[in-house]
């Protein structure tokens, strides 16, 4: 990433923190602080930052959950919501996973569409964990909500522009599918399709080809060259990525996304359009 517009993001970031009622003490649902500290930042420079928008949604690391990032943005949604849910929770109880295995030198698993292909907590060896898309993570998320107060919608298909102008702006946080570090994809495994469900579109017996470096985190905010981002990987915390970066990241992994809304207020206007 362009260190200048690292740099100017990180200074905005701070600002926005002096600016509003974030609470670098406050924790969450985990004991894991809620947002990340903006450190080694000399304070002449932190108090010369211009304003940015950002929206005060708890931040967990996926530490304890190694390939769980889809689970753990999930969580920090749930938590903005007012849910007392923490990551592990989420992922043993309501996260929906199949195992993945190997048969006659062929490797067979799931539609990530349809559920979380192995084991989140496992990083190598027997069923380690790969991923689950956004259908899947939506339906997962559906089994915490209260139906009475919010629903899960699958706003995949929307560029960012207009995830910004509907959702962000209106302070609802985005879950987005893109790559860990924003690092360029590669096709990674191959297996043959064991499971679907109604959002699959797999069949059983296709082959499915998973990409490398997948990667699921909360879209925050914005300032004129960066998308920011409560990161689980690595423990980044709140971090900016670059606009054109993140772009071409978002669209190698589908413009894959999911919000959660509040049903007492309005529905946005790309929704009205909808139905």
């Amino acid at each position: 990433m362009n260190y200048k517009l690292m740099m100017t993001g990180l200074l905005s970031l701070q600002m926005l923190f002096t600016k509003t009622s974030w609470d670098p003490t406050a924790k969450a649902m985990n004991g894991k602080t809620v947002a990340a500290e903006i450190n080694n930042v000399p304070e002449e420079i932190k108090n010369s930052c211009k304003p940015t928008k950002l929206i005060n949604v708890p931040y967990i690391n996926q530490n304890d959950i190694v390939y769980g990032c889809e689970a753990v943005s999930s969580t920090m949604l749930l938590q903005y919501y007012g849910y007392e849910i923490s990551e592990k929770d989420f992922t043993d109880k309501y996260l929906i996973k199949k195992d993945w295995f190997v048969k006659s030198g062929h490797m067979h698993g799931p539609d990530p569409h349809a559920t979380y292909a192995g084991n989140p907590y496992e990083s190598s060896g027997k069923n380690f964990g790969f991923g689950i898309f956004a259908p899947g993570t939506a339906k997962s998320i559906d089994k915490v909500v209260d139906t009475k107060k919010h629903k899960t919608k699958i706003t995949t298909g929307m560029n960012l522009i207009d995830l910004i102008k509907n959702y962000i702006d209106k302070d609802i946080p985005v879950l987005i599918w893109a790559t860990m570090d924003m690092k360029e994809t590669s096709p990674g495994r191959s297996w043959i399709i064991n499971y679907v469900d109604e959002n699959s579109p797999y069949k059983i017996g296709d082959i499915f080809t998973w990409m490398k470096g997948e990667h699921c985190l909360v879209l925050v905010g914005y300032d004129d060259n960066n998308y920011y981002f409560n990161d689980p990987y690595k423990n980044h915390g709140v971090i900016p990525y670059e606009k054109k970066l993140v772009n071409q990241r978002f669209l190698e992994l589908g413009k894959q996304s999911v919000v959660i809304l509040e049903k007492s207020l309005e529905v946005p206007l790309e929704e009205q359009l909808e139905e």
